[in-house]
């Protein structure tokens, strides 16, 4: 929380689980390597994720700094901490973002905006110099971008082959092109006969395995019956459970 949020602004949590997330990816990690260690050695082995540490893996630069310098990097808002421009800027209708990680792309950046006296100006000629007078910059760029749309000017940096992208809602992310043709988006119908929708595991398209996700999330108690008799519990032990409240069974 110490690096997310506005400079000067109060410590703000991550909008999405990071801690939880990758801890459970982590978890993934280490039980098949330890599945490839039993098929080598015939060895189990006990796996082990945290919740800790799995938030300060993620902290890479940020502790590489501190490890570097002795000094703790604070918040930066959407701008990256090493490299600018390369952040969130405001157009006319909405937000993008442009992605200026090298020399390269800031001459063009400049040049999108009109600007190419910017690629020689002492205070934005390097990337040391555009990380010093960072603020300055932002306020320059803004300036320019809040004269036209955010179709207009990702059109022209994509034209220049300068990284640039709006910031979507969650609705528009799930709904983008991109995201349907990676059939991230799976069709699903609901108990009660409608249809419902869930997301499919990134990344899981394997050449020779089918990984199409077809189940739906349970109902609560939808499975407690059948789990529990596969773990060995009688019908009149799962009822008297129910009877007392102990679980939660829909039949």
């Amino acid at each position: 929380m110490s690096i997310t949020g506005e400079p000067g602004g109060a410590p703000v949590k991550p909008g999405n689980s990071v801690a939880d997330i990758n801890a459970g990816i982590l978890a993934v990690v280490g039980v098949l390597a330890a599945y490839a260690h039993k098929l080598k050695t015939g060895q189990g082995q006990v796996v082990e994720t945290s919740l800790m540490e799995a938030a300060l893996q993620q902290t890479y630069w940020h502790a590489a700094i501190q490890f570097a310098t002795g000094q703790s990097p604070g918040p930066t808002g959407s701008a990256h901490i090493l490299t600018a421009p390369y952040q969130a800027f405001h157009a006319k209708d909405g937000w993008i973002n442009i992605g200026g990680a090298n020399q390269a792309n800031w001459e063009r950046i400049a040049d999108v905006l009109g600007h190419p006296e910017w690629r020689d100006d002492p205070r934005f000629a390097t990337n040391s110099d555009r990380m010093a007078n960072l603020g300055l910059l932002v306020e320059k760029m803004n300036a320019v971008l809040g004269t036209r749309s955010k179709a207009e000017w990702i059109e022209a940096f994509d034209s220049a082959g300068v990284p640039v992208g709006p910031v979507h809602s969650i609705g528009e992310a799930l709904s983008h092109p991109q995201t349907l043709a990676r059939g991230m988006v799976v069709d699903l119908v609901h108990p009660a006969g409608r249809p419902d929708q869930g997301s499919r595991l990134p990344g899981a398209l394997l050449s020779h395995t089918d990984c199409e996700s077809r189940d739906r999330a349970p109902l609560l108690g939808e499975h407690t019956r059948s789990l529990l008799l596969d773990y060995g519990y009688s019908g009149a032990e799962i009822d008297r459970f129910v009877a007392a409240g102990v679980v939660e069974a829909l039949t």
